[in-house]
């Protein structure tokens, strides 16, 4: 039987807006706009150079992909050649003109190093290319750390060479001489404490932490429990970890506990690559649409300004994955999942500002009993994780899930028709892919694809449903301004009703050299440095467009293997400073007559 859609008794803050247009293009399948939109969006040229600590996901894969970066070995070997008081330094950019020559251990930093002369001896570049070009002679080895290497035709090396992609971590100090740059910490981690204790083959973690997202259904998460690490044999390692989730904001209703918990065990078969072996059984507040947004800037959007940009569910079950490292890059995924999927509502935790407003309220999701089923894959090709330069990132899954219990929620049939209340089962599907392309020492072109929702099967659940507009994907349009919502349809949650979305996203970046701050140094330990302040801040132009939409027949759907009409998708422009650990945006719809916008950002934007 199903319920009746019972939203809160306050006033809706915003009208619904009407679905996107039903025109549509005629493409065979829905493979084949995306390949379109691949060969036209995301093919970068001939171009010459190219969340929070505590991450409670029960659907992640067992054990995290090989850690990429630059070997700690290389690292070292950087520093001490770099910092040798008988290396030459060069100024980063130099070009060594024909009929010049240079001998001896010698070292550049940032820029392009251009030989067309001649260098006997050995050659180390840190976060930057080196070019030979014709004429050019190198006679020694070569170590490019953070860039490329390129011999032009005419040019000549005789010696070694060794190339990483991956950038040195590394800063100069007023002395000239490089330092190790300490990793930024995310906003996440800046209330976590732990303690690791280390005996052999075992080691042990005790974890206290408040880096979950704050949102308006559980408050501030408080987590707390241990891990426990073993490795038995070279070739296998495993982990233990069990945490408890304390929700501090009051909820008098049966459908939240106060304490959730998530256990988990993983195992790694022949790391780094081989496979990997995921058990866990949780209780936890999951999130609805959580790819547009990182965790980190929900909980302080919601904590600072009183606006959570995300909807939640209950979900409590057990989950297994089985993952294949097939290279260092790329990883495969296989997931079943047997869980109960329940409505939460909001509560009304405090928030710096705006406090004395009523949060949004949460809505109700198809309640039931859920398996499923999926298969994922991510390749990471990106030279750096956290700052990355060059390089491909691909994330993408399909997803089947079915349901003998499920309790729909009556939504408009200008939404979803009926879904069955017994014998229920949908397939979705999600693709990331991301490009990053180094045009040169100074400017980057970023590019990404993405789309998701309903491949096959019965209608979507409320939970797995999408839309469009807000900080992230779309920031020159309000939050989901892009709903599938039916005209007269009104309820004060603004939930996401969309089947399907799809967004096209293009920014430049180019740094300022921009350094205000001050370097402090580790007394006991003078190779590490902290900067404070504002280091390589970037001057950011972003483009996107995209658009979501309800798939099938009838008015103001488009059919399942077309996409919308390029005139039906939204667009929009902006102009920011990204100063790395905060960044502000302003950004203006190009397709319809929305108000300049401004945003804060706690990070880059993908």
């Amino acid at each position: 039987m199903s319920r009746p859609w019972r939203p809160a008794r306050r006033e809706a803050r915003e009208s619904a807006r009407p679905q996107p247009g039903a025109l549509a293009t005629p493409v065979p399948g829905l493979a084949g706009p995306l390949l379109l939109l691949l060969a036209l969006a995301l093919s970068p040229g001939p171009l010459r150079a190219q969340d929070s600590v505590i991450v409670i996901d029960p659907n992640a894969p067992a054990g995290d992909s090989a850690a990429l970066g630059l070997p700690a070995e290389v690292l070292g070997e950087l520093l001490q050649v770099y910092n040798d008081s008988l290396t030459l330094r060069l100024p980063g950019g130099i070009a060594l003109p024909r009929g010049a020559r240079l001998g001896g251990t010698i070292a550049a930093f940032r820029g392009i190093t251009h030989v067309a002369g001649e260098v006997d001896g050995r050659l180390v570049i840190v976060n930057g290319d080196l070019v030979i070009e014709p004429g050019g002679v190198v006679r020694g080895d070569i170590l490019v750390a953070g860039g490329r290497l390129r011999v032009e035709p005419g040019g000549r090396h005789d010696g070694e060479a060794r190339v990483y992609w991956d950038a040195a971590p590394v800063a100069r100090q007023p002395d000239g001489t490089l330092a190790i740059r300490e990793r930024r910490r995310p906003i996440g981690e800046l209330a976590t404490a732990e303690k690791t204790f280390q005996s052999g083959n075992l080691g042990a973690t005790l974890l206290l932490s408040t880096g979950q997202t704050y949102n308006r259904v559980e408050g501030l998460p408080i987590v707390f429990g241990a891990a426990v690490d073993w490795r038995p044999a070279a070739d296998l390692t495993g982990r233990l970890d069990a945490r408890g989730i304390l929700r501090t904001a009051g909820d008098p209703s049966p459908f939240r506990r106060d304490l959730g918990w998530l256990v988990r065990t993983d195992w790694r078969i022949a790391p780094p690559r081989g496979f990997g072996l995921g058990v866990r059984v949780y209780s936890v507040i999951a999130g609805i649409e959580e790819h547009p947004l990182p965790r980190d800037e929900i909980g302080w959007n919601a904590f600072f300004f009183h606006r959570d940009n995300r909807d939640y569910f209950s979900s409590e079950g057990v989950a297994g994955t089985l993952s294949a490292y097939a290279t260092r890059r790329l990883r495969l995924d296989g997931t079943l999942r047997y869980e109960k999927q329940g409505s939460v509502r909001a509560n009304d935790p405090w928030s710096l500002f705006r406090n004395g407003e009523a949060w949004r309220p949460n809505p109700l999701i198809d309640d039931g009993h859920y398996t499923i089923a999926g298969v994922a894959a991510e390749y990471d090709g990106r030279n750096s994780r956290d700052e990355p330069t060059s390089g491909w990132w691909l994330r993408g899954g399909v997803e089947h899930a079915s349901s003998d219990d499920v309790a729909p929620v009556a939504l408009p049939t200008a939404v979803r028709r009926p879904i069955p209340a017994g014998d229920y089962g949908y397939s979705r599907f999600t693709l990331d892919l991301r490009r990053y392309n180094r045009l040169s020492a100074d400017a980057r072109l970023n590019l990404r694809l993405w789309a998701g929702g309903w491949l096959a099967g019965d209608p979507l659940p409320v939970q797995r449903r999408l839309s469009l507009g807000g900080v992230d994907l779309l920031p020159g349009y309000p939050f989901r301004a892009l709903a599938c919502a039916p005209a007269r349809f009104r309820d004060p949650a603004e939930p996401a009703l969309c089947d399907r979305s799809l967004v096209v996203q293009a920014e430049f970046r180019h740094r300022l050299g921009l350094r205000l701050g001050t370097t402090v140094r580790d007394r006991n330990h003078p190779e590490y440095s902290r900067f404070v302040g504002i280091h390589d801040a970037e001057l950011v132009i972003l483009g996107n467009s995209g658009t979501a939409w309800l798939a099938g027949q009838g008015p103001g759907r488009v059919p399942s293997d077309r996409i919308p009409t390029i005139g039906e998708w939204k667009a929009d422009v902006g102009l920011g400073i990204d100063a790395g650990w905060i960044a502000g945006y302003l950004a203006k719809a190009v397709t319809d007559g929305e108000a300049l916008r401004f945003y804060l950002r706690l990070g880059r934007r993908f």
